[in-house]
C-alpha cells in the first residue's frame, strides 16, 4: 500500500546527505495528518463491528473485519475517502459473513429460506428463519438501509432499490452455489463465470462506492446496469485472481 512505501521512503531520505529538512518534516506532518484520519476511520469500524456481535452471535463466521479495512486502504488510502473506507469495510464484513453462512454452516432448507427474506428486504421475514439466520438478516438489513439514509440525507439521492439489488443478487449466487454443492453438479466454465462474477462481491461493491463517493442522480444508476459490462469484466478478474490465490493446482 501506497503509504507504508510512504512510511519506507521517508525513513530512506531522512539519512540521505542532501536532504532537505523542509521537506523531510512536510512529509512527516502529511504522513501524520493522513494517519490520524486512519485511526478514526479504524476506531468507527471496531465500534461498528463490536455493536453487531457477530463475533459472538455467529461463531462459525470469519473475524475479518481488520483484513476488509485493510483492503479500503489499499483500495483508497486518500483523507477524502474516510466515509469510503467506513462503507467499504462494513460491506467486506457483511461479504464475509453471509458467504460463510452460504459455505459452511446453513442448510440447504435454511439457505432458500434466507434467500427469500433478503429478496423480500421486510423484517416481517425474521419470523421464518432460524435464530442465528435472524442476526445476519438484521444486520445486513439495518446496515444497508443506514447507508441508503446517509445518501438520501447528505446527497438527496434515493439508492436503497439499487443497493438492496445488489444483495439480492449476492445471496441468488450463493445460493446456486449452495444447490450445485449440494447436488454434487459440476458447472461448465461457462455456468460458473456467468454466477462467479456476481459471488465474488465486485458488483455489489463497486455500485454501493460509486453511490457514496460520487454525487450521481438516479439517471447515472440506471446508466449501470446500461454498462453492466464494465463492471463485469472488472468482477471477473477479481474473481479469477481469488480463484488462483487458493488454487492448488
Amino acid at each position: 500500500m501506497s503509504r507504508l512505501d510512504a512510511r519506507w521512503f521517508i525513513d530512506i531520505y531522512e539519512r540521505k546527505v542532501d536532504m532537505n529538512p523542509i521537506l523531510l518534516e512536510i512529509a512527516k506532518l502529511d504522513f501524520n495528518r493522513v494517519q490520524s484520519i486512519h485511526q478514526e476511520d479504524l476506531k468507527y469500524a471496531s465500534r461498528w463491528w463490536r455493536s453487531t456481535r457477530f463475533s459472538e452471535k455467529l461463531s462459525f463466521a470469519r473475524d475479518r473485519w481488520m483484513e476488509c479495512f485493510f483492503w479500503t486502504m489499499g483500495m483508497g488510502f486518500e483523507p477524502e475517502l474516510s466515509y469510503f473506507r467506513r462503507t467499504a469495510t462494513k460491506i467486506g464484513v457483511l461479504i464475509t459473513a453471509i458467504d460463510d453462512l452460504y459455505d459452511v454452516y446453513g442448510t440447504l432448507d435454511e439457505l432458500e429460506l434466507f434467500t427469500e427474506a433478503v429478496e423480500r428486504w421486510n423484517v416481517d421475514a425474521l419470523d421464518q428463519l432460524p435464530d442465528y439466520m435472524k442476526i445476519c438478516f438484521l444486520g445486513l438489513h439495518n446496515s444497508v438501509n443506514e447507508m441508503a439514509f446517509e445518501l438520501l440525507r447528505d446527497k438527496g439521492i434515493n439508492v436503497i432499490q439499487y443497493l438492496k439489488k445488489t444483495w439480492v443478487d449476492l445471496c441468488k449466487s450463493y445460493i446456486l452455489e449452495a444447490r450445485w454443492y449440494h447436488t454434487g453438479y459440476k458447472p461448465t466454465l461457462e455456468e460458473y463465470l456467468d454466477n462467479a462474477w456476481i459471488s465474488i462481491g465486485g458488483p455489489l461493491l463497486l455500485i454501493h462506492v460509486y453511490a457514496s463517493e460520487t454525487s450521481p442522480m438516479i439517471q447515472d444508476m440506471e446508466s449501470l446496469e446500461k454498462h453492466i459490462d464494465i463492471i463485469r469484466c472488472s468482477s471477473i478478474i477479481a474473481r479469477l485472481a481469488d480463484d488462483l490465490g487458493t488454487s492448488t493446482v
